[in-house]
């Protein structure tokens, strides 16, 4: 199916870092608290569904990514003259919006993913068995696999797509040290390629705390080569 992409990218006279997505997002759940799509909340509780909004960072700017839904509100944003980053206003020296219309779904090839930033994938559940598995020095890529078709089919049902057949996934993932998310919780976090029968959009994230720009993902070019050499 085709649907809708916004991307909004912003450079501010500061560098930013992978953990400001945090900053970014809470600034524009707070510019926009009346719209849960921005922030993840509906009054004080947490929405349990794949965020159609997320906040990321690239090479020291902003990327606020939408899909679908998410997308009709993004277009609505307008230029923003300051962006405030842990209560510090700094002045924003140019801002990009890009619209399109992207495939997503299930298709007949293989086709091979990088993460561009460290992917979280494991919950306090399937935690213990990858624990399990490396006691007893087996291997876990089946237990990651299984994570990344859960991940696709998440944000499938966020977008209203139905899966209409088998997920296939093949992974080369390898432990990239952890994460503290907030205070006193830390997550592993996995990085490397996948290949996977179904298409994702370029810079979308899967997996945990992809609202704050991780596990996001995008097409590799040379990924199918390499995986056929194999």
């Amino acid at each position: 199916m085709r649907i809708e992409k916004t991307e909004v990218w912003i450079t501010c006279d500061r560098s930013l870092q992978l953990n400001d997505g945090r900053a970014i997002r809470g600034f524009f759940g707070k510019m926009y608290k009346n719209i849960p799509e921005f922030h993840g909340h509906r009054g004080n509780k947490l929405i349990y569904k794949h965020p159609l909004i997320q906040y990321k960072i690239f090479g020291g700017s902003a990327l606020v990514v939408g899909l679908k839904e998410g997308s009709y509100l993004l277009k609505a944003v307008p230029t923003i003259d300051n962006l405030e980053i842990y209560h510090r206003k700094y002045p924003i020296l140019r801002q990009i919006k890009n619209n399109d219309d992207v495939l997503f779904g299930l298709t007949n090839d293989m086709i091979s993913y990088s993460f561009l930033t460290p992917w979280i994938g494991l919950n306090k559940e399937n935690y213990e068995s990858y624990l399990n598995l490396q006691k007893k020095s087996q291997s876990v890529t089946r237990l990651l696999e299984k994570v990344l078709i859960g991940n696709i089919l998440s944000v499938s049902k966020s977008i209203g797509y139905v899966v209409e057949g088998n997920v296939q996934v093949r992974a080369k993932l390898k432990r990239n040290g952890s994460i503290d998310v907030k205070n006193g919780v830390e997550l592993i976090t996995f990085q490397g390629e996948f290949e996977m029968n179904f298409l994702i959009p370029d810079f979308w994230g899967i997996g945990k705390f992809s609202s704050r720009g991780y596990g996001t993902v995008r097409y590799n070019k040379e990924g199918r080569t390499q995986w056929q050499n194999q």
